[in-house]
């Protein structure tokens, strides 16, 4: 929601004054000539769109960057009084342009007030609420811009974690195995030199094709079992109906890495590793499962990745895929704005 906030904001404003001046011109053609309504309307709606393009842009942008609530409680205080006083004056001055002629006597102007006081304590309401809603639709803008920036980040973040740690891993086992199995290490380096490639050549980009990113799972998952042998039961479904559709790179190999680091590694029993990977129209969902060992976790810090508990992943596929996640004890839940 937020995404397609972001995305069509500009849209929204303007279509929002469109609608406020063909309202405002047709209610207010009905009392008086066509030019009049037109430069009633035009007078009315370029005083109102100054003040509060200026309030929400300017003043509140400022406000958000200083951090100094009482100064932009003060300014917002004054502009609402001007924006007020200048309507005010608008209907003054038509009222003049009347009584002298220039246009002729309407209903546009009736039932107005007779002092410049009440007229402008009557105008107040009308021009609090007009600045008001501008400045809480610019603030939830910018906290959605802030809080996909810190998303951004973190995903950052994430990718230069997930290319060195893989790469750790595995070169680390090539190197165990040449001495053991250079068939098997052979393999492995093949399988690893697919990983690299996607991951130095095909995921520059903010969003890739869904299929390449299964794909890439499916290697990772390939070198694992490589590694892992006869150690541990792998068993992986996949369900993807459109591999066309676009989704962050990088955003799902965590939650594999982690089945694979965190998996039980007791004697007595085999360990394993469940996951389904299900692309449904726009929803992508993982869910991964592992066997957990009875030890207690270790807390030494500098580790890399989550922790380890059973993770369902809820992605929704779209065109501006923005991945947001919560993390709690029982698994892993996210979802992106369409």
């Amino acid at each position: 929601m937020k995404t397609k906030f972001l995305e069509y904001y500009n849209l929204f404003i303007g279509g929002f004054w469109i609608v406020l001046f063909i309202t405002l011109w047709v209610q207010f053609s009905a009392r008086a000539t066509v030019w009049e309504s037109c430069l009633f309307t035009l007078c009315f709606m370029t005083i109102a769109f100054l003040a509060a393009t200026y309030t929400s842009k300017v003043l509140l942008k400022r406000t958000l960057l200083q951090r100094k609530a009482v100064r932009f409680s003060m300014g917002f205080i004054g502009i609402t009084l001007c924006l007020a006083l200048m309507l005010v004056l608008v209907v003054k001055g038509f009222v003049w342009l009347e009584t002298n002629g220039v246009f002729p006597p309407s209903a546009l102007i009736s039932g107005t007030y007779s002092t410049l006081f009440r007229e402008f304590s009557g105008m107040i309401p009308s021009s609090l609420m007009l600045l008001s809603g501008f400045c809480g639709l610019e603030f939830f803008r910018e906290h959605a811009l802030q809080e996909k920036a810190h998303l951004e980040e973190q995903l950052v973040f994430l990718r230069n974690q997930v290319n060195p740690h893989m790469m750790f891993n595995v070169l680390n086992h090539i190197h165990i195995l040449m001495q053991k199995n250079v068939d098997l290490a052979s393999e492995l380096l093949i399988r690893f030199s697919d990983i690299l490639r996607y991951q130095l050549y095909e995921c520059n980009q903010d969003l890739v094709l869904l299929e390449k990113e299964v794909k890439y799972i499916q290697d990772v998952i390939e070198v694992e079992k490589l590694r892992w042998g006869n150690e541990l039961n792998v068993d992986c479904q996949w369900e993807v109906e459109n591999g066309k559709k676009r989704i962050t790179p990088f955003v799902l190999i965590s939650f594999i890495e982690n089945a694979f680091k965190h998996v039980s590694r007791l004697p007595s029993e085999k360990g394993y590793v469940n996951m389904a990977i299900r692309q449904r129209k726009d929803v992508f969902t993982l869910m991964v499962e592992n066997s957990k060992t009875t030890e207690p976790p270790r807390k030494k810090g500098g580790r890399i990745g989550i922790a380890p508990y059973d993770q369902t992943f809820v992605y929704r596929v779209s065109r501006q895929a923005s991945a947001q996640c919560s993390y709690n004890r029982y698994g892993v839940q996210g979802q992106s704005g369409n």
